[in-house]
């Protein structure tokens, strides 16, 4: 399928990860640090996992500005550059800033898409802002404090929920599963062979079709 070979070449990586290094601040006077990739008029926010920060999207960030999106990739409050400390209840906080900023340069559409708990806050946001659509990848419906099992009955933008089917032995599965039966129409549900975790889902043997189904979805709904 070539466009899954556009996507494997356009993941390598180098020593410049190319973009610009943007700053902004959430409502809660916290600074966060990303990096801008792309130029037009749709933009996408890229929210990272627990265990990793905003460089395990670059890759990807540079498939999307390759294929015409913006992409904004960002440190959560407590990580890189970014300000203050870890509050997982506070990530929603921190996905609403990086909409703001991109809606402060005048794009016309964004989506979001989050890793983990970077996917449980996207849900957050989308159950209360106007969006293109919403991906997430290996998202808890809860998890300390940042807590989305109402919020995503609220989503009426576009949802793609994927997970892998081993991960931590099915949980995210379950996971994908409780949104999909409680998340109103349009959703969309995919499930991968394997136990990657996140933004893992991107590399190794699922990558090609986990960044397929990603680019699918953001082109149909841009």
């Amino acid at each position: 399928m070539v466009t899954l070979a556009l996507l494997v070449t356009g993941c390598g990586s180098g020593s410049d990860p190319g973009g610009t290094r943007v700053t902004f601040d959430t409502e809660d006077g916290v600074r966060l640090s990303g990096r801008l990739f792309g130029s037009g008029d749709v933009a996408v926010v890229l929210s990272h996992m627990r265990t990793a920060d905003q460089e395990s999207w670059w890759p990807f960030a540079r498939v999307l500005a390759d294929r015409g999106y913006q992409a904004l990739a960002f440190d959560f409050r407590g990580y890189g550059d970014s300000g203050g400390e870890l509050q997982i209840d506070h990530l929603d906080m921190d996905v609403q800033a990086a909409l703001n900023f991109l809606q402060g340069r005048g794009v016309s559409r964004v989506f979001l898409i989050g890793a983990s708990m970077g996917g449980t806050a996207s849900l957050k946001v989308a159950s209360r802002q106007e969006v293109a659509g919403v991906i997430t990848l290996s998202a808890p419906p809860a998890i300390e404090g940042l807590d989305a099992r109402e919020d995503v009955k609220q989503v009426n933008a576009p949802k793609l929920f994927i997970a892998a089917r081993e991960d931590t032995q099915g949980f995210y599965m379950r996971s994908v599963d409780l949104f999909n039966q409680t998340a109103p129409e349009p959703r969309e549900r995919q499930i991968v062979e394997g136990n990657a975790h996140g933004t893992d889902l991107l590399s190794g043997e699922p990558g090609p079709r986990v960044q397929g189904l990603m680019v699918d979805f953001l082109d149909r709904y841009r």
